[in-house]
């Protein structure tokens, strides 16, 4: 360890940017499973935000359902991508130094989440807007570590539309959910996952 730390110390500034940014690109394309996982949940949000618009007197039916309704399916959805996340690790074989940040920054976001949520049961507010800008902030810290435009600006975006909907009370939180995962995830999750090996 000590050797590859001289060997880089002794390197022109030139050789030191090409190394990093061979591990930047490395870490874009062992990011595709995240851009898998950004699909994965925009999909799911966007769909259980778009019945429960639809069907509120299915979703609120009683007193805790609508609870239920919005802990229940992410934690199912939680428990299929830690396996998939698992397996697809498992193949890749490896993890770099900034695979393991990404990591550990959407670790604290579902913590976050989790945390989130309870205290709005507790309190009986609505979490939509606190999630959407921790999640926007989320988005573009990754963006920013990975030097990936797409997933910045989504990052951005969500946070810009988030603090727009505090100035607006009146609109409806659900769409709200739709439209700003849409734009912040959905779509910088797909150009993650489809990102080509040689750009």
């Amino acid at each position: 360890m000590g050797s590859i730390f001289i060997k880089f110390f002794i390197m022109t500034k030139k050789e030191q940017l090409i190394i990093i940014n061979e591990a930047i690109k490395q870490t874009k394309t062992n990011l595709k499973p995240i851009g898998y996982n950004l699909i994965f949940w925009s999909i799911v949000v966007i769909s259980m935000s778009l019945f429960h618009y639809f069907f509120p007197k299915i979703v609120q039916y009683s007193y805790y359902s609508s609870t239920i309704y919005w802990v229940s399916i992410p934690l199912i959805g939680m428990v299929y991508t830690t396996y998939y996340n698992i397996k697809t690790g498992i193949k890749i074989g490896y993890e770099t130094q900034l695979d393991r940040v990404i990591r550990i920054i959407w670790g604290v976001f579902g913590f976050a989440w989790i945390f989130t949520v309870a205290i709005s049961i507790l309190h009986n507010i609505n979490p939509v807007q606190d999630i959407l800008f921790l999640l926007g902030l989320v988005l573009l810290m990754n963006g920013l570590i990975i030097k990936f435009r797409n997933i910045t600006i989504g990052g951005v975006g969500l946070l810009i539309f988030t603090i727009y909907t505090y100035y607006n009370p009146g609109l409806n939180l659900l769409l709200v959910n739709v439209i700003g995962i849409s734009f912040g995830m959905l779509i910088p999750g797909l150009s993650l996952y489809l990102h080509k090996k040689d750009e």
